[in-house]
């Protein structure tokens, strides 16, 4: 009887623990890197968004207005659209964008974590 509270205890704890990190908000930035990563962008752009088959976004930031149009509509030469993309995924994509060979351009590789580690 003794044990069974502990593990519901320690389990009710842990349940705890992973739900108050996993509500831990990213930047912007990080939420758009988290958004890059999910939609397996690097699988075009490379990893860091230096380019590969698709653009290198480190040289050249794409416009927000463009960011829009190419998720949304996709564009000619390969570039599919991404109809499931919310609009917050996209400001948030534009803003990792914006965030690359600065300071504040998140690095993590895993999208899934809660709260990515550098």
């Amino acid at each position: 009887m003794q044990l069974n509270k502990v593990i519901i205890a320690g389990a009710a704890g842990l349940g705890f623990l992973l739900s108050a990190t996993a509500t831990t908000p990213l930047s912007p930035a990080g939420e758009g890197r988290r958004v890059y990563l999910r939609e397996n962008c690097y699988g075009c752009h490379g990893g860091r968004a230096g380019g590969g088959i698709g653009p290198n976004f480190r040289d050249n930031v794409p416009l927000y207005s463009d960011v829009v149009t190419a998720v949304q509509v996709g564009l000619s030469g390969g570039m599919p659209a991404y109809p499931n993309v919310t609009p917050l995924d996209i400001q948030n994509l534009s803003a990792y964008f914006q965030s690359l060979r600065t300071p504040a351009e998140p690095t993590f590789t895993h999208w899934w974590e809660a709260v990515p580690t550098q």
